[in-house]
């Protein structure tokens, strides 16, 4: 059992004697939604006599974070407020207007369903005496008593007599299942208004129930409840929507949203928010920090293999707790204001099932489209859309589907991109257009790859060969490895040489740029000397 009391926002004001108990519900109308959590907001509105009231709101779910609770009223003032689980309410003396709502819709459903089968009931025993009629005629015209100066009279009578029942019979069973007609759906919404005044009666043992001292006027009133619940979140997705012909390109955005408080969310004003409210709030603080400089401590004898092992292992597991903190404390996370949407209708989103998916709105993006090959890592270019985020919003990370020419291609994630920044995004590859990167033999007999103790060098060829009947823009992309040491001396030269060199700020990259025309080859030859001190060797660093 749990007896949990909540402070309200407002000031407490002195009460009388509480005058009833009133039980009626707190619909949710409004959702705030956040990546991780949401601030759930629900309305009861009130129709009482002027004076103090018991109000009880059961049915809350048992996710409801208690010290999250908000109330602010219109048209009343409120006292003491808790939050009970685990025990009986005492009988409630007055029943709320929506249990007796609830009772009037289940009689007159049940009165409806009854005057139905009555209905029917009466056409099945027109049917019945019909074919007791019948039954009857057959009988008589059997008799033996019968002269056979009567039969020509008797048969015709009977012959008549029994058409008509006949006749009855059969509108009587056509009446009976047209009446009989849409029974179904009138059982299926009695069951459903029996069931939810069932539930507003006996609310789940696992829900919680808010209590409250409520002051009315003589007008009407309602109450503002406000609180967090952990158990549902959102995340953007994306369709990018990629057309060669006409060049362009375009962005849907729309919203995954789900939930699992425990209740389903019907007709609710969404807002969806960036904040991260689960998240802290403030930075990290730094420690002073005091180094010292120390004699070294003596050499100590050598440790046996298996005491050298444990040794290290344990250093090992040191750096990993430490490597552990670095990673936590150094995650990325969203800057700057919150991105605020409000969902423009009403959405139903129900508890524990699969993630709703939401339209968002659509904005068409210009491409630069470009045919990207990389020969050191590939086989075949790829086909990249070079674009800005000419939204004026930020682009929120997220996953996205791929389509080109209106086919799915794939799909990819989605990097935070604010509003101006550029965006690039690959469609996949062109298998028209090959790549490939060679070292050839040179004119000496010798090879293009030359390595002695203290140098280094290379000559490679990039091969494209574009095989579609079109022209494309292509940008060829390699790469020459970058010396961060005096002694360490690198030099290259290319043929043709290339148009940009060391492209947003990353060494060592070159880039060409050309369109290729249609079953065209074309080659670039790159060569690269690198030469360092005697005595030293050359350790690769990524390439």
């Amino acid at each position: 059992m749990r007896h949990v009391l909540l402070s309200t926002a407002l000031t407490l004001v002195a009460m009388p004697a509480i005058a009833d108990q009133i039980d009626t519900t707190a619909p949710v109308r409004k959702v705030t939604l956040y990546p991780w959590g949401a601030s759930v907001t629900r309305v009861a509105d009130l129709s009482a006599p002027a004076g103090v009231h018991e109000i009880v709101i059961p049915g809350l779910p048992a996710d409801l974070d208690a010290s999250s609770l908000r109330l602010s009223a219109k048209g009343a003032s409120i006292g003491a407020v808790s939050l009970q689980t685990g025990r009986a309410l005492p009988k409630n003396p007055q029943k709320s207007e929506e249990i007796t709502a609830a009772e009037a819709e289940v009689r007159r459903l049940e009165n409806a369903l009854a005057a139905r089968d009555q209905k029917a009931a009466l056409i099945e025993a027109r049917a019945k005496a019909a074919q007791d009629t019948i039954t009857f005629l057959l009988g008589l015209a059997e008799n033996d008593g019968a002269n056979l100066g009567d039969i020509a009279g008797l048969a015709g009578s009977v012959s008549q007599q029994a058409l008509q029942a006949h006749e009855t019979v059969v509108n009587a069973e056509a009446e009976a299942r047209l009446a009989q007609q849409g029974r179904e759906d009138e059982v299926a919404v009695l069951e459903a208004a029996r069931a939810r005044l069932e539930a507003l009666q006996t609310p789940d043992e696992d829900a919680q129930t808010l209590v409250m001292s409520v002051e009315t006027g003589a007008q009407p009133a309602q109450i503002e409840i406000t609180g967090f619940t952990q158990n549902a979140s959102w995340q953007p997705v994306y369709d990018l929507r990629l057309t060669t012909e006409e060049k362009q390109l375009e962005l849907d955005r729309g919203l995954l949203v789900s939930q699992h408080s425990g209740e389903d969310w019907r007709g609710v004003e969404l807002t969806l928010s960036t904040a991260r409210p689960s998240d802290r709030s403030a930075p990290s603080e730094l420690e002073p920090w005091f180094p010292r400089a120390e004699n070294p401590p003596p050499p100590q004898p050598a440790a046996a293999p298996m005491a050298r092992m444990k040794a290290e292992s344990a250093y090992d597991d040191a750096m990993v707790n430490v490597e552990a903190v670095v990673v936590e404390t150094a995650q990325a996370r969203m800057m700057g204001a919150t991105v605020v949407y409000d969902y423009p209708a009403p959405v139903d989103i129900r508890t524990g099932v699969d993630a709703l998916r939401l339209k968002l709105d659509s904005q068409q993006l210009t491409p630069e489209i470009v045919a990207e090959a990389v020969p050191r890592r590939d086989s075949s270019a790829y086909l990249v859309a070079d674009t800005t985020n000419s939204t004026q919003q930020v682009i929120l990370p997220g996953e996205a589907t791929l389509y080109l020419d209106g086919a799915m291609v794939g799909r990819r994630g989605l990097d935070l991109t604010a509003a101006g920044d550029d965006l690039k995004i690959g469609f996949g590859p062109i298998d028209g257009i090959q790549l490939e990167r060679t070292v050839p033999e040179e004119a000496e007999g010798g090879r293009g790859f030359i390595s002695k103790s203290n140098t280094r060098k290379e000559t490679s060829v990039l091969k494209i060969r574009n095989l579609t009947a079109q022209e494309w823009p292509l940008r060829v992309i390699d790469q020459v490895p970058v010396s961060t040491q005096d002694d360490l001396q690198v030099d290259w030269s290319a043929s043709p040489s290339p148009d940009e060199t060391d492209p947003d700020g990353k060494r060592g990259l070159l880039v060409w740029n050309a369109p290729i025309a249609a079953e065209e080859e074309r080659e670039i030859t790159l060569t690269v000397d690198m030469n360092w001190p005697e005595g030293k060797d050359l350790l690769n660093g990524t390439n």
